[in-house]
């Protein structure tokens, strides 16, 4: 049975927060949240970018955001508006496909084919036998031997839950995928033969998206829309060559992801927002889903309006009447969250630990003081004064320092008629930090 909202008790609550779950469209806990934190409304911008594209050109959009801001649910959002105006949006969830900590380019464009081959059987597309046998015996010839492809097709069932009942395609993508995520052995071998193999590889995937591009037409749909989500969340290193693991995948190869003949929309780590290179790889600014504000620039003055949209986040989850001994307790998780939603939630998990019949004060103060030793275990000595800097002036540099602490949430970005940065509560909280802020 569906659970209803908001729920009444501590038990409840608990999973009715969690941090992890994008709401889908239509669901009644989604609160807007852009009258509070600034920037454009995701789904109305997006789908007028591309309803004013003209035919035979693709709007390529990069989306960002702190991790945690809410960008999957804006992005279910899109995608829900996209189809209600006829745009076939296909979501591809990266963090789901693929390994986050290790991943190229070629890892989004083989999820991208299989998604989309997924969602064409679920509109009952068929893909024309030939085309399909090509693309099938191609992915068989480069990447795997016959020996390898048996293997393949024997573990199939066990290890990825494809049956033989799905296309030999449908197979084929699933055991690449999941070889690539599990972190076989097959991995750096598989990305080598595509990579000797690119052009051929886009061509092969190009020849897919504009066959289906054809037949959506034919069944009434505007057009073909990639909504790829998650990216934002992939592993951030330093590499020799003074790139960083996110400017090695949206900088150095851009023309690469750009490269689908279908309009497409990209999810980018928010260290990213600094890169001039980005401006030149894709032609449209990045959209930033900013923090929400709860205070104003000073980081003292209480933005009322921000404040209360969080508390009807939480509400439209939780009966806060009945769920916490005194309503207060809510606004002074709240405040320690500093308008990041992801942060909300885990403070409201937090203060369910040891909680039976209601959440007491002392709840929220070990929530509280959890979230700050977590946030002050990602504090390096070398960041301390960067912190101090972005306490005492309030903005952030567009360096890679600066990417890194945005990265991990421990500065946070709001943009509400000014843009404008801050320390992270929690970070703010930290002892290194309180005793060399002092009154700042």
């Amino acid at each position: 049975m569906a659970q209803e909202y908001p729920v009444r008790t501590v038990d409840e609550a608990y999973h009715a927060c969690h941090p992890d779950l994008a709401l889908e469209a239509g669901d009644p806990r989604y609160v807007p949240l852009t009258p509070v934190r600034g920037g454009f409304d995701l789904p109305i911008t997006i789908t007028a970018n591309i309803r004013r594209t003209p035919s035979g050109y693709f709007h390529q959009q990069l989306v960002t955001g702190h991790r945690g801001c809410g960008k999957s649910t804006e992005l279910k959002q899109l995608q829900a508006r996209l189809r209600e105006e006829r745009y076939f949006a296909v979501y591809v969830d990266a963090e789901a496909l693929l390994d986050l900590g290790d991943l190229t380019y070629l890892d989004v464009l083989v999820a991208l084919t299989q998604e989309l081959e997924e969602a064409l059987r679920g509109e009952k597309i068929r893909i024309p036998g030939e085309l399909r046998r090509d693309l099938d015996e191609w992915f068989a010839d480069i990447i795997l031997t016959e020996e390898q492809r048996r293997d393949v097709e024997r573990s199939l069932q066990a290890d990825f839950g494809v049956g033989p009942q799905v296309p030999a395609l449908a197979r084929m993508l699933a055991a690449i995928t999941g070889q690539i995520r599990s972190g076989s052995s097959r991995r750096v071998e598989i990305r080598r033969q595509l990579e000797q193999n690119l052009r051929v590889f886009v061509q092969r995937l190009n020849d897919l998206v504009d066959d289906a591009r054809v037949r959506l037409v034919r069944k009434g749909w505007g057009d073909l829309v990639c909504i790829v989500d998650g990216l934002e969340k992939m592993h951030y290193a330093p590499l020799p060559d003074g790139q960083s693991t996110h400017s090695a995948l949206f900088v150095a190869h851009a023309e690469q992801l750009k490269s689908i003949h279908s309009h497409v929309i990209y999810t980018v780590p928010i260290s990213l927002v600094f890169n001039a290179n980005l401006g030149d790889a894709f032609p449209d600014p990045t959209l930033v889903i900013p923090m929400v504000k709860i205070t104003e620039s000073d980081g003292r003055t209480p933005y009322e309006p921000g404040r209360q949209a969080l508390f009807e986040v939480i509400a439209r989850r939780v009966n806060a009447t009945e769920v916490f001994e005194s309503e207060n307790l809510l606004w002074q998780l709240i405040e320690a969250s500093g308008g990041s939603v992801r942060d909300l939630m885990r403070l409201m998990r937090l203060a369910c630990y040891g909680a039976t019949d209601r959440i007491r004060a002392g709840h929220v103060r070990r929530a509280i003081q959890e979230l700050s030793r977590e946030y002050d275990r990602l504090v390096q000595d070398s960041d301390l004064d960067r912190l101090v800097s972005v306490a005492r002036e309030r903005r952030v540099l567009g360096d890679e320092v600066s990417a890194r602490l945005l990265h991990l949430r421990l500065v946070l970005e709001y943009q509400n008629d000014e843009r404008w940065a801050n320390l992270h509560p929690a970070v703010r909280a930290t002892p290194r930090l309180r005793n060399l802020l002092g009154a700042v």
